[in-house]
């Protein structure tokens, strides 16, 4: 008996809850569509995924930490997404968690929110399930025009790292849902995707100051016109208020938009110098 059948007759007893059972074959297999199957056009990118068995951004809950995963069966008679356990290893994730599903392509991203149903480990197999959403679809990573800033008229940034002394940067660009500044010397030590920062201040002018806390999208090195840390940043506890007049202020000055692409963040840890050291 196969880990759905199983987890079917287990589940089956309660007709109340929401019915769960193995994805229909033709879906779910390496083997990809079946001539008589086709994939609804909002769940392509999903099955695309399933057949190049590409890896997935997997994060638990509101953690920062980063799991990996790939798609096992897209079960659209049922609403299931099945998913490959996740790496490195864990132990706590458990059914009714929620989970945060992303891929990353050309500068665009999947990304998919929703409440795990069912552990494999539970019926003697790998995987967990999670229901399947309404649609999926690739959107550009950034939803907010971004405005240079640049060299031109240089504004300081103050940002604050967990464990660390405050430190000051470069504005480089921003929009209403983030910024990317430059920071003389090494901190990648000291910089994790996902990560929250205490404290992210920048003065606009007079009469716009933003203050709040962030969390690190991206970052990396550069080597001009100095040895710097690049960072990208999203603010996350910024007033509606002060977004509004925000997004007015960037598109009534003369900054230019920008189109760059993305950082990619290091895979690599480096060793912390003893001028970051916690506080």
């Amino acid at each position: 008996m196969s880990l759905f059948d199983k987890f079917f007759k287990k589940t089956g007893r309660n007709s109340s809850e929401k019915k769960i059972a193995a994805p229909a074959d033709s879906i779910s297999g390496e083997t990809g569509l079946s001539a008589d199957i086709q994939v609804p056009d909002q769940y392509l990118p999903l099955w695309e995924l399933q057949k190049t068995r590409q890896l997935l951004e997997i994060k638990i809950g509101s953690a920062s930490r980063v799991y990996q995963s790939m798609i096992l069966a897209v079960d659209i008679d049922r609403g299931l997404l099945w998913l490959d356990d996740l790496f490195p290893q864990q132990l706590i994730l458990d059914a009714g968690d929620d989970i945060t599903l992303r891929h990353h392509r050309n500068g665009e991203q999947l990304v998919v929110r929703a409440p795990v149903v069912a552990l494999g480990s539970n019926y003697g197999a790998a995987g967990f399930a999670i229901e399947l959403p309404e649609f999926a679809v690739y959107t550009p990573r950034r939803s907010a025009p971004r405005y240079a800033i640049g060299h031109q008229s240089p504004l300081s940034v103050k940002i604050r790292t967990l464990g660390q002394e405050p430190c000051f940067g470069t504005l480089q660009d921003i929009s209403s849902g983030g910024l990317r500044l430059i920071v003389a010397g090494n901190l990648l030590p000291f910089l994790r995707h996902g990560a929250h920062l205490p404290l992210c201040e920048v003065n606009l002018t007079d009469e716009l100051q933003i203050r709040c806390k962030a969390r690190i999208c991206a970052f990396r090195m550069g080597r001009s016109p100095y040895r710097h840390t690049q960072i990208s940043i999203e603010f996350l506890d910024l007033e509606e208020e002060k977004r509004a007049a925000l997004t007015r202020f960037l598109f009534e000055s003369q900054f230019r938009t920008t189109g760059e692409p993305e950082f990619t963040y290091p895979s690599r840890a480096h060793k912390a110098p003893e001028r970051f050291a916690a506080a």
